[in-house]
């Protein structure tokens, strides 16, 4: 292992059990308080800052970003809805084209493509 990195350590723990020490210190307390008071307030003004520059400038280019392929998911929907609905009326009206020429022409099969075809039993 390196030598300063093992240093570098060694110091580092040192360092949180001289705090660790020190934050069970009663006459310490107060001065607990406000260390940690001011680092929340510290903490909170980030966060503000942090928040506004989202809203002010990722948002808007998400939300652009997010209605520009929206609207090209609802296009692409409503084409496929389209073609679905031009299938299925087209297979209904050859279902009931076949049906009206096997009733008007009985006994052709070809007019009734329906019917399954007859096959042989095997013996």
């Amino acid at each position: 292992m390196n030598e300063k990195g093992f240093i570098k350590y060694i110091v580092i723990i040192a360092v949180i059990l001289a705090v660790v020490f020190a934050s069970q210190q009663a006459f310490l307390k107060e001065n607990q308080k406000t260390f940690v008071y001011g680092a929340m307030d510290q903490g909170k003004a980030y966060l503000a800052k942090g928040s506004e520059w989202v809203t002010s400038k990722i948002y808007p280019k998400i939300s652009e970003e997010a209605q520009k392929r929206g609207e090209a998911i609802k296009n692409g929907v409503d084409q496929e809805k389209n073609k679905i609905s031009e299938n299925i009326g087209e297979k209904i009206s050859n279902y009931f084209s076949g049906v009206a020429d096997s009733v008007l022409h009985p006994g052709t099969p070809q007019n009734c493509p329906t019917q399954p075809t007859q096959t042989q039993p095997n013996p």
